[in-house]
């Protein structure tokens, strides 16, 4: 195999190897996809690309090099590509591929990449004037850029372990996952906790139930079975914390924010200046906060406050 391609701009797989990775750790998860494949691109001598990852029936991610490409998501679903049969070489470039930022390629590699131990796949597509990689080099080169991606979405998930770590208990253990439940990343610690909640093996590839529809449409928070979870959008994906409960949680937003903050040693007026409210509004919240929590001193909300969440019960077989 040779050491180095012949297309301009191109460097050695084992320099692009270790510049993905190195990506994957410095880079925040969706910035890393776009600079990764623009390496990849630099690497290739290829004008652009576009990598697309996702489980089938599901949008996923989608990222192009250069922005202005041009080339759309669905261009890539609609490649009837194969995993496993490794790179497809496509000359000319047919109009179903046609890209406004390579309109002088001659050529376009493409191939499907199936990622170990989970229920996604990559597509990538690379478009090219001049000489083309090896087919080896080119999968080589997939595989990693899959892996890597993997990585970066695991460093940004680890963040919250670190959070919870630290006695940051409200956060929850974290996942990456689609509408449709297929887990793109998650904590060893979220998998052991929906697990032992479920009938699922901590291995599971999709969650082992159906995210409500009000939660993907903006509720934050929602309940399946002993669990508390939190979602929130990231890009076309969502980010899930998961955790047992914790007194606070039958609170609206609002009055969770206050009750922390009274229970943190706030004053009435400190918490009204913090979030641009009357001091009347924040004795209105508090009276409810109290009345919701059934409690009736300050010192009872400060425990709650800081109060973890339950333990797990223990299982005695008999």
């Amino acid at each position: 195999m040779a050491d180095h391609l012949a297309a301009a701009d191109a460097r050695s797989l084992d320099d692009l190897i270790p510049t993905l990775y190195r990506l994957a750790v410095e880079c925040e998860w969706q910035d890393f996809r776009s600079h990764a494949l623009r390496e990849v691109a630099l690497w290739s001598g290829a004008v652009g690309g576009a990598w697309l990852t996702r489980s089938d029936g599901n949008i996923g991610e989608f990222s192009i090099y250069p922005p202005e490409l041009g080339i759309e998501r669905a261009q890539l679903i609609a490649l009837n590509l194969a995993a496993g049969d490794g790179m497809s070489t496509i000359a000319p470039v047919p109009p179903t591929l046609a890209a406004r930022g390579a309109a002088g390629a001659r050529a376009v590699l493409a191939e499907r990449q199936l990622h170990r131990g989970d229920a996604l796949h990559s597509v990538l597509l690379l478009y090219f004037t001049n000489a083309v990689p090896s087919a080896a080099l080119f999968g080589r080169a997939l595989r990693h850029l899959a892996e890597a991606g993997a990585l970066s979405l695991h460093q940004y998930i680890q963040r919250d372990e670190w959070l919870l770590s630290l006695g940051r208990t409200n956060r929850g253990s974290a996942a990456v996952v689609d509408s449709h439940g297929t887990v793109y990343a998650a904590s060893s610690r979220f998998r052991d906790l929906v697990a032992k909640q479920s009938a699922a093996k901590p291995d599971f590839a999709r969650l082992p139930f159906a995210i409500p529809a009000p939660a993907l449409e903006g509720d934050e928070a929602f309940f399946q079975g002993p669990l508390h979870f939190r979602i929130s959008p990231l890009g076309n994906l969502f980010q899930l914390h998961a955790r047992r409960p914790l007194p606070l949680d039958g609170l609206s937003p609002r009055e969770q924010q206050i009750a922390r903050a009274l229970g943190n040693g706030k004053t009435f007026k400190s918490v009204a200046r913090q979030y641009d409210i009357a001091v009347s509004t924040v004795a209105n919240h508090a009276s409810r906060i109290y009345r919701k929590l059934g409690i009736y001193r300050r010192e009872d909300l400060v425990d709650l406050v800081r109060r973890p969440p339950a333990p797990e019960p223990t299982v005695i077989n008999r």
